[in-house]
């Protein structure tokens, strides 16, 4: 299955984000993300996914809802 990028959240912190995908079967997915960096003899950064959400929601605002949820439940921020 191909996934369509619909939504990007990043947390106020921009230490963490979570994508809204939209399936080719319709439904949507969420997956969240951390941004790692370190330097050790080379400068490592990037967003490494910890944790992918539930598969198969219904609708977009729904799956933004859920998304935002996530990012809170992983930062610890408050989320818009």
């Amino acid at each position: 299955m191909v996934d369509k990028f619909v939504k990007r959240i990043i947390s106020p912190s921009k230490q963490y984000k979570v994508e809204i995908m939209k399936r080719s079967d319709g439904f949507y997915t969420t997956e969240v993300f951390t941004w790692i960096e370190w330097d050790d003899d080379y400068v490592y950064e990037y967003w490494s996914p910890i944790n992918q959400g539930l598969s198969l929601i219904d609708t977009e605002e729904r799956a933004i809802k859920i998304g935002i949820e996530q990012l809170k439940e992983h930062s610890g921020e408050l989320i818009d």
